[in-house]
């Protein structure tokens, strides 16, 4: 999986370090928990390119990141100028929770067997009321397309996973078009959960 990324990172990153996200950040921004004394903490759960992770930095929230492909964490590095871990979500780890974690097209590469436990394990480094923002490509199934797998999620089949977590309230989901110009026709399942 990471072989793709490292072997295709520039055209990768062109790809997807321009794309406006603004839309799905406000609402996983919105339901993030402020703290009185300080910036929230925000974790870029795979950063790719670095782009989430620099806007987040920018807004004044206190933010790390980590990513599986050592050549996406040096991205993200460089980019979004933030701490960047090489960790994978099958091994996901972090000494201390957030207010907010965004896996923004990034645990649709957990297979479909693991991915309850990859979630649970978001969930436990998140504080009660703590947000969580997943996407996936619109789809049932697991596939794979240029030596990546996917795993694909309708609306129906994400709730069902995230209710079956039990650490969240109801999802907030909703799906979108691919803000990629050349790719409008691709549609994202997103759900953004609060931890109870």
């Amino acid at each position: 999986m990471t072989d793709y990324y490292n072997h295709h990172a520039i055209t990768f990153i062109a790809a997807t370090r321009d794309v406006d996200m603004s839309d799905a950040q406000g609402r996983f921004l919105a339901a993030v928990p402020s703290l009185p004394d300080g910036p929230a903490r925000i974790l870029d759960a795979g950063s790719g390119s670095g782009r989430d992770a620099l806007t987040y930095r920018i807004l004044g929230f206190d933010v790390s990141a980590f990513d599986a492909s050592p050549v996406m964490v040096a991205a993200t590095q460089a980019h979004a100028a933030v701490p960047t871990r090489l960790r994978r979500f099958e091994e996901f780890v972090w000494e201390h929770p957030f207010e907010g974690i965004w896996a923004c097209a990034s645990l649709l590469h957990v297979s479909e067997v693991d991915l309850p436990k990859a979630i649970d394990r978001l969930a436990a480094h998140l504080v009660p009321g703590g947000a969580l923002y997943l996407s996936f490509k619109r789809g049932t199934g697991e596939r794979v397309k240029d030596g990546r797998r996917f795993t694909d999620m309708t609306p129906e089949s994400l709730s069902a996973i995230l209710d079956g977590c039990g650490a969240f309230n109801e999802p907030d989901l909703w799906e979108s078009r691919d803000c990629r110009p050349d790719r409008t026709s691709e549609v994202w399942v997103n759900a953004v959960v609060n931890k109870t």
